[in-house]
C-alpha cells in the first residue's frame, strides 16, 4: 500500500513537471517530501529556491533527485 501511495505521488509530480514543462521548485519538493522522499538537487542554485523551476525528477527510493532551473529572467 505504501508503494502505491508513493507511486501516485510521483505520477502527480511527473504530471506537474511534464504538463507545463516546468513547475515551481518549492511545490515539487514539498510533493516529494510528503510521502517520505529525501530530496537532492542536481546542480547549483543561483538565487533562492523560490525563483527556481523544476525540469525533471528522478527517483530511487528513498531519494528523489530534482533538476532545478534557476536562470534569472532579469
Amino acid at each position: 500500500m505504501y508503494s502505491n501511495i508513493i507511486g501516485a505521488a510521483l505520477i502527480s509530480v511527473a504530471h506537474s513537471v511534464s504538463s507545463s514543462g516546468t513547475s515551481s521548485a518549492p511545490d515539487i519538493i514539498s510533493q516529494l517530501q510528503s510521502p517520505g522522499y529525501e530530496v537532492q538537487l542536481n546542480g547549483q542554485l543561483s538565487g533562492g529556491l523560490s525563483q527556481c523551476t523544476v525540469t525533471g525528477v528522478h527517483q530511487s527510493m528513498p531519494t528523489a533527485y530534482v533538476d532545478p532551473d534557476c536562470t534569472s529572467n532579469d
